[in-house]
This record gives structure tokens, sequence and C-alpha cells, in this order.
């Protein structure tokens, strides 16, 4: 049994090294990146895209027409609340994807789109894919595949856990720098939950 749990917790731990270290690489980025109001931000590039409005349809379907129409790759659907109306009462609303955010502007009297696109640098984008999960409602095949490589590597981070313990316990259960180890992860954890519960 010890045999097995072993190798179950090595390859368990291999499959999974890339997305960790995207974990890792997102929680340091978040630590060190500065306040979203001091940010530097690029200028974004612009595009216009030739687009008719529909008559009759209200903001949620000229919304969905328009995702229709752009085809925008790894974006979602917008949801109800992302759509609004700027100060020239126009439709405006955002597409997010790890690669960074496309804000749409759809001038009618014009009968075009403004098209902005902001690239997310590299840590954002690690950042976008490791907080994607398989309740998004992307409908694109690479961020499906995404969602189901973190649902897998989260439950086999738990799993990694508890094979740990057990590796632990099967072998050296007497080994003091690990009780110590033990008895300080599960402390800190019993103390920070009762000081933010």
């Amino acid at each position: 049994m010890y045999s097995l749990f072993r190798k179950l917790h090595m390859y368990a731990g291999l499959l999974n090294l890339s997305i960790l270290l995207i974990f890792g690489i997102s929680g340091l980025m978040a630590t060190i990146e500065p306040a979203p109001e001091q940010r530097k931000r690029a200028d974004p590039t612009v595009e216009y895209r030739d687009f008719t409005v529909p008559a009759g349809l209200d903001d949620k379907a000229v919304a969905a027409q328009v995702y229709d129409f752009l085809k925008l790759p790894l974006a979602a659907p917008v949801p109800a609340f992302a759509i609004r109306r700027n100060a020239d009462n126009d439709l405006s609303f955002d597409f997010y994807n790890p690669n960074g955010m496309r804000r749409a502007v759809v001038l009618e009297k014009e009968k075009r789109i403004r098209l902005e696109t902001r690239r997310n640098p590299l840590g954002n984008f690690f950042n976008g894919l490791h907080t994607t999960t398989i309740n998004a409602r992307t409908s694109d095949w690479r961020m499906r595949c995404w969602t189901w490589y973190n649902e897998f590597s989260i439950w086999s981070l738990i799993g990694m856990s508890l094979s740990g313990v057990y590796l632990w316990l099967a072998s050296r259960p007497q080994y003091r720098l690990a009780q110590y180890a033990f008895a300080a992860g599960s402390g800190s954890f019993i103390l920070l939950y009762i000081l933010t519960r």
C-alpha cells in the first residue's frame, strides 16, 4: 500500500508541476503588484469593425449580437450586469480572457464597433489562467481545457496533501522535524481560522 501511495503522490505532483508553478507565480505577482489605481496601463490598441445594430433590440440582445459578430477568441459572453451606456450614450461592455481585456463600444450612428484591446503582461496572464474554473461560461475549447486542468490540479493537490500525511505516518511517524512541521502548519491554520472567522 505504501508503494502505491508513493507512486500516486509522485505522479500527481509531476502531472501538476506546471500548474502549481502558475499558482505560485500568480500569488507572488499579486503580492508585489501595485494597487489597481497605481498601475501604469499602456494605451489600448484600437480598431473599428463595421456593424449595424438590428432594429428593435434591447441592450442585452445587442451585446449578444456583438459577441456573435466579433467571435473574439477565448472570450465568454458578456453578463447582463456588465452592459452599460457610456457618457455619449453608446453601448459599452468588456470581454475578459487571460490575455487581457477587450472593450467593445457600439457606435450606432456610425454603424461600427470601436474595439479597444489591452494585453495582459505575463504575470497577469498566469493569474487569469489560475483563476479560470469549470464554472467559466466560455465555449472556447482552449479555455475549457484550462478549466479542466485547473480542476484536476485542485483535486490532485488535495490528494497529494492526504497522501503526504499517509506517507509520513507510514514511514517515519517519530521523525521530530516532521512532527514540528505538521504541528506548526496545523496550528497556524487553526489560529488564523479563529482570528478571522
